[in-house]
């Protein structure tokens, strides 16, 4: 016998498909080359159950192998070191001092307004009119900032952030018009929607690499166009995506972010302006908006949104892996009380409690850090932080109760807040002390949260509910014991 024996480590598309696998890591080649999905080399996907489900994957995977074997699309993308690897991004790249900037071609976006096609014009508009108001559900655009103007002209001036908008926008309206779909039409989605997205990655990996070649002839850094494609990223993976992808791409962003952020500004390519405003924290009414005042107004509102979105994402990042905030000191200064970054307009969450809950987040982390080392040394100093923290939490909490223009979602967030200290320095302990905090928060989510805010309330309901079901189950084992020792009795 002297035939190949095929490898039975090959990817599970490829095994399903009973083709050839490279084995080639995170993605093989031959998934990325027909842009099918990848389901890699991990557990047995759940519906290879050599049934209907398997037989519909397998029917799907072959539509849509013809239309890109006829289109032959070229997926190709870059695979040297560093570079994208189906869906990864590359680390983000070191960011120089330079402070000068040049601005975007005007058809950057892939083309003038006359060569979008009516398919593509439908995805965009799908995109600012139902997919973004999911992304941020709590955001309140200020019609003296331009409403959300920034980001009809970021669409169209970022490349990459385009492609990332309108791969999310073809993902949405297929999920939700799936059960109405013929399977052609399910399949051209799928198609597109990968399309686009390999369109963001190689612009992306084309605008990190001219960021180190403007950074080698030291005349510009990273633009808030490129941070906010990769934040669209976290949301298509969040959304669309598997195993965890988001994270890397959270990560770049975050370096991104962090990285151009120091001295003064200088290093994100923005005017000199806009820089004197953010730096200054002034007020955007108060730009001039004759000349280069529009561009301000955008510039400005473009990195504020931005900034607050990372660093929100990057603190809800931390509580649910235990782990410090990485960007854990920006938050002062970004959402200070009389800071112009509003996170409440666009998360729902007030500025002072976002502050109160990053301290939570990192007290979390130090909890941890501390009883991973078997050290006590700290403690008093833990237990004084957490009082002082409480302490705050709660004097927000009842200003914020007292104030007739408090929106219903700030108090969930602070109740969310109380639970969670509760839980990082006691554990699931005298529980019964946060039932007033439960009796107060769920009726304002059953009855006073509008049902489209519910999907940013996310930490919230998680939090608040883990505590509910953590005591209710609590009250039953208790219930359950004193009836057998009655019927013991």
């Amino acid at each position: 016998m002297s035939g190949q024996i095929r490898s039975k480590h090959g990817c599970w598309t490829c095994r399903l498909r009973k083709k050839k696998c490279d084995e080639h890591q995170p993605l093989c080649t031959t998934c990325d080359s027909l842009s099918i999905t990848c389901y890699g080399y991990g557990v047995k996907p759940e519906w290879m159950d050599n049934g209907e489900r398997e037989r519909a994957v397998a029917n799907s995977l072959k539509e849509i192998v013809k239309i890109t074997s006829r289109k032959r699309i070229p997926t190709k993308l870059i695979q040297n070191k560093g570079t994208l690897k189906g869906r990864v991004l590359a680390p983000a790249p070191r960011v120089s001092d330079d402070s000068s900037s040049s601005s975007p071609s005007p058809d950057s976006a892939g083309g003038d307004f006359g060569s979008i096609s009516i398919e593509t014009s439908a995805l965009l508009m799908h995109f600012l009119d139902d997919v973004f108001p999911l992304q941020y559900p709590a955001y309140k655009a200020d019609v003296l900032e331009g409403g959300r103007g920034w980001l009809l002209h970021l669409l169209l001036r970022t490349k990459p952030l385009y492609h990332a908008a309108l791969a999310l926008s073809s993902y949405h309206r297929l999920m939700v018009g799936f059960a109405k779909l013929s399977n052609q039409c399910r399949v051209f989605s799928t198609v597109q929607q990968e399309e686009q997205l390999r369109l963001c990655l190689e612009e992306v990996q084309g605008a990190i690499k001219d960021v180190n070649h403007f950074i080698q002839k030291k005349r510009r850094s990273a633009t808030t166009g490129l941070v906010a494609s990769v934040v669209q990223l976290v949301f298509f993976e969040l959304f669309a995506g598997e195993n965890g992808v988001w994270q890397i791409h959270l990560e770049a962003a975050i370096d991104m972010y962090r990285k151009g952020c120091t001295d003064g500004l200088s290093n994100f390519g923005l005017s000199d302006k806009s820089k004197a405003l953010l730096y200054d924290d002034s007020p955007l009414r108060h730009c001039d908006l004759t000349d280069d005042g529009p561009a301000v107004v955008q510039e400005v509102a473009t990195f504020r949104f931005m900034g607050a979105t990372i660093i929100w994402l990057d603190l809800i990042a931390s509580i649910t892996a235990g782990t410090a905030p990485r960007l854990l000191p920006f938050h002062f200064k970004t959402f200070r009380s009389d800071s112009q970054t509003r996170l409440e307009n666009i998360v729902g969450c007030p500025n002072w409690l976002a502050l109160q809950i990053g301290r939570v987040s990192n007290l979390q982390y130090r909890i941890a850090d501390a009883t991973q080392r078997e050290t006590h040394s700290d403690c008093a100093e833990i237990a004084k932080d957490a009082l002082d923290i409480g302490r705050d939490i709660q004097i927000g909490l009842a200003t914020a109760r007292e104030t007739s223009t408090t929106a219903p979602t700030s108090i969930v967030f602070a109740c969310m807040a109380v639970v969670y200290l509760h839980l990082i320095v006691h554990g699931f302990q005298q529980l019964d002390l946060l039932d007033c905090v439960i009796t107060e928060a769920m009726p304002i989510l059953q009855t006073q949260t509008p049902s489209h805010l519910l999907s940013a309330m996310i930490s919230p309901l998680f939090i608040l509910g883990c505590r509910k079901d953590i005591a209710h189950s609590g009250r039953s084992v208790e219930k359950k014991k004193n009836n057998n020792e009655t019927h013991m009795e």
